[in-house]
């Protein structure tokens, strides 16, 4: 994220700074600064721009959850959210705690919150909060700063020769009117998480197969193939899954094998799902991440079997073609705790 703001370093014009804050008036007032120095409890880097922009320029996206970390004590996510005003869309960074739902009813952790976005023109962090203790709870487990910035107006500061932005978040948990935790007091904290994008220009895509004598079976029906340097196989149950008691089409992908995954990372995967017809149909969009535990996603309720087999065009002497079009695979990394340096040789 290569830019200037103004062609003014913060020292001859520190007012530029506060322009974060400036952009959505009706927000309380934030204070805006600058430090060398990361974020000491966690990193979001996303290495590919075209990424960001389709989570937070799409509605139906709808947000970025990062994995979870800890820290003082707790368990967190760092959340970019896509807010929709008049037409123009903001980022918005939210922290998330996770473990609310184990503290009882009356659980509630109090904190301070810092947000980073990172300036690789000025290789500093422009650091925002407002100083005030967010009070986390079952009632509000989410907690940040809405409509921080323009989207359009992030776009314009980053430089696309980079292809990469870095976020981030420092937690400063408040009891009995003290902090337990402060900057550069945390030797053994989880540095974050990198997205990388997998290159799908190479391959089929969408993968598109013919299904013969679809309904003759109850059967689970799977299609092989591979994509993003991945085996996967495409799940279809013609008479829907247990759950929905016969009544719709639930179609699943299935990671089958992943080097990525099984070197310990996750797989960020966007893509659509359709019947294919004669005449335009509408997809099923979705966004799903798999790793070592979580190897299959998809949908239940895809489409009523009574649609489905009324519908011209879908079925065809009992066969269907089914169309599985990937538009993103990311790998996500976590990055290795730094030492404290107080354990450096």
């Amino acid at each position: 994220m290569d830019t200037t703001i103004s062609n003014q370093t913060p020292k001859s014009n520190p007012a530029t700074a506060n322009e974060l804050a400036k952009v959505a008036p009706r927000e309380e007032t934030k204070a805006v600064t600058w430090r060398e120095e990361e974020p000491a409890d966690y990193i979001l880097d996303i290495q590919s721009l075209p990424f960001l922009r389709e989570i937070l320029s799409k509605s139906q996206v709808r947000r970025y959850e990062s994995s979870a970390f800890e820290a003082c004590g707790y368990k967190w996510s760092l959340i970019l959210y896509p807010e929709f005003e008049n037409g123009d869309v903001y980022l918005s960074l939210y922290l998330r705690s996770m473990d609310i739902q184990n503290l009882g009813s009356n659980g509630k952790i109090d904190a301070l919150i810092n947000f980073f976005v990172y300036h690789h023109g000025m290789k500093r962090y422009i650091t925002i909060q407002d100083g005030k203790v967010k009070r986390f709870s079952a009632e509000k487990e989410e907690s940040g700063f809405s409509r921080l910035m323009l989207l359009t107006k992030f776009i314009d500061w980053l430089n696309l020769h980079e292809n990469t932005c870095k976020f981030g978040v420092e937690v400063f948990v408040v009891k009995t009117g003290s902090f337990n935790h402060e900057v550069g007091q945390n030797p053994e904290r989880e540095k974050g998480e990198c997205c990388s994008i997998l290159d799908l220009h190479l391959e089929e895509n969408p993968v598109t197969r013919l299904i013969r004598n679809f309904f003759n079976s109850s059967e689970r029906r799977s299609i092989s193939f591979r994509m993003g340097n991945s085996d996967w196989e495409l799940q279809l149950y013609p008479s829907g899954v247990p759950e929905v008691k016969r009544k719709y089409l639930s179609i699943y992908l299935y990671l089958k094998y992943s080097k990525e995954v099984e070197g310990g990372n996750k797989l960020h995967v966007q893509l659509k799902l359709r019947i294919k017809s004669n005449s335009p149909s509408n997809p099923r969009r979705g966004n799903a991440c798999f790793s070592r535990s979580q190897r299959c996603w998809g949908f239940p309720y895809f489409m009523k079997l009574a649609d489905l087999k009324q519908t011209p065009g879908l079925i065809d002497n009992d066969a269907l073609t089914v169309e599985a079009e990937f538009n993103s695979i990311y790998v996500i990394q976590d990055l290795a705790p730094e030492p404290h340096p107080a354990n450096l040789d």
